[in-house]
């Protein structure tokens, strides 16, 4: 056994920057580096029970054994040698694919429950509004959802910081907790005869509690993937997210359409609604136990940083965080314009029957759901960057063609066909998958793990807030002419319009997709993110 020198003289002072002290024994080796910095470099410790201080930082060896249960805190610096350090780095391929499966499992859920109303919108909206006009009652309807969206940037910062502070897993659980409340109370809100304006305030409150949970969701499932996939397969992991996305889209139209099968027009229209509601609140209690067997990815929660997870630290990274936004306003205007809104437009547009549109909205959401991880696998082999660039390339090029050939397959149209109106779909939803199987991803990496939830989460809310969440109501204000206001004329109110037309939705959405263009331009590569962020 070596030995340990120190003078009597050094015991009450700091310890220079160059100084150290070397531990050894049974042929390990230990290094205490500068007390001024807090830092402990990894090694095994051999020796007795006793302990060395100084005003700087101290260390203690708990076990007089081996270093592993040890700790060392210093003034700009703490570190914790333990097994939750190394916990991702020490899983095994099975333990992160049940990881990876168990939080997308539970994003299903949160987007089950959000994207209920949006079946259900049709079958509901009588009961908080007092209009006879169909349109301008979905578009009040729509409006409450949208009211949802606005509060997923809040939610993004409240969730992001908790990701970034406590861990994923967590805040995961806190956000479907706060999702399965929203459901509950929508399901028991008694209708505008019974309570009057409270109906729709109550509705928009429920909302906006589930716009908190979602708003946390997409940016923690986004960061813990990327953080549990191995390099190499990342893309494909990535798409799982929307994989069961699109999966909760595609079992709230199924149940939709079963429940009105068995209930009928009539009954669904007066109350078995809520059934369905009552059935999404109930889903997000039961996936707080896939949820709660989930490992931590983050590696560095066991250190002290006051800005992890602050604004002022994400500020940083201010340019990645428009590059965020950018990307996000279009492809989740995409996104969501080729499956939540479609069921409404193949229903409202083309002139297709309730029963048709769901069932070729059923069809095409499908699809979307098998494609991702063959989408995934793409983005592995040819990278994020060129993903990117085909999107918003053949989006620009495609969209208004699309739109216009499924307004054309209806039975009114030159094609009639609504086997075609599924094929010009399937088109769009390939497209849109260039974007949504490596979204996760492509965000964030672009962050370091300290600010990566908030990074990931904060640009994103805020973009589908504003142009992905308003997808509904903004195209059905183009096809209803661009109200702004109404008149009254000898007695009867008249709606004052712009003179819009729904081709004006179209090129809408080719302008965000020209401006993704140029972000996806700006992307840096695979390879700098790589080393940059220890992703």
């Amino acid at each position: 056994m070596q030995t340990l020198q120190l003078k009597e003289q050094n015991l009450d002072s700091n310890i220079e920057h160059t100084a150290g002290v070397a531990i050894g024994g049974n042929n390990q080796s230990g290094n205490l580096g500068s007390g001024n910095s807090g830092n402990l470099n990894h090694g095994g410790l051999s020796g007795g029970s006793g302990g060395f201080n100084n005003r700087n930082g101290g260390f203690n060896d708990r076990n007089g054994g081996n270093g592993n249960n040890g700790n060392f805190n210093g003034n700009s610096g703490n570190y914790e040698d333990s097994n939750a350090q190394n916990q991702t780095q020490n899983l095994t391929k099975s333990q992160r694919i049940r990881s990876i499966l168990a939080a997308s499992s539970g994003n299903f859920v949160e987007w089950f429950d959000f994207y209920i109303y949006v079946s259900l919108a049709a079958y509901m909206s009588h009961h908080f509004t007092n209009t006879s006009d169909d349109i301008l009652g979905l578009i009040v309807t729509f409006g409450i959802f949208a009211v949802g969206f606005f509060m997923r940037p809040i939610g993004s910062l409240i969730f992001g910081t908790l990701g970034d502070k406590i861990g994923r897993q967590k805040a995961m659980i806190y956000a479907i907790i706060l999702m399965s409340c929203g459901n509950f109370m929508i399901a028991a809100i008694p209708s505008r005869e019974s309570i009057g304006v409270w109906a729709p305030i109550l509705l928009t409150l429920a909302r906006m509690i589930q716009g908190l949970s979602v708003g946390g969701e997409g940016g923690l499932v986004a960061t813990y993937i990327s953080e549990m996939a191995t390099k190499g397969n990342r893309g494909f992991f990535s798409s799982f997210q929307y994989v069961t996305l699109i999966a909760a889209q595609f079992a709230a139209l199924l149940c939709v359409w079963l429940a009105v099968e068995y209930f009928g027009e009539a009954v669904m229209k007066d109350y078995a609604w809520r059934y369905l509601f009552a059935l999404a609140g109930i889903l997000a209690l039961g996936s707080l136990f896939l949820r709660a067997k989930m490992h931590e990815s983050a590696k560095e929660l066991h250190k002290k940083d006051e800005q992890k997870g602050s604004l002022k630290a994400l500020w940083q990274y201010r340019k990645y965080c428009l590059l965020v936004f950018g990307l996000t306003a279009a492809g989740s205007m995409c996104y969501y314009n080729f499956t939540t809104y479609m069921n409404t437009f193949l229903a409202k547009s083309a002139n297709f029957s309730s029963e048709d549109a769901r069932m070729i909205a059923l069809c095409s959401l499908g699809f979307a759901m098998c494609l991702q991880p063959f989408m995934g696998m793409l983005g592995d082999k040819i990278g994020v960057r060129k993903m990117l660039g085909i999107f918003s390339v053949l989006g620009f090029l495609s969209v208004y063609p699309l739109m216009s050939a499924i307004i054309a397959c209806g039975p009114n149209g030159a094609i009639n066909s609504g086997f075609m109106a599924f094929i010009f779909i399937a088109v769009g939803v390939v497209i849109s998958g260039f974007y949504t199987s490596i979204a996760g991803i492509a965000k964030a990496t672009l962050f370091p793990e300290k600010v990566r939830a908030l990074g990931t989460g904060l640009p994103y809310a805020m973009a589908v807030a504003m142009f992905g969440g308003t997808v509904p109501s903004v195209a059905l204000w183009f096809k209803s002419g661009g109200p702004y206001g109404s008149e009254v004329v000898d007695g009867q109110t008249q709606i004052l319009t712009l003179g819009l037309s729904e081709q004006g939705y179209f090129i809408y959405m080719m302008f965000f997709l020209f401006c993704c263009v140029l972000v996806a331009i700006n992307i840096p590569k695979e390879t700098e993110l790589e080393k940059q962020n220890d992703v």
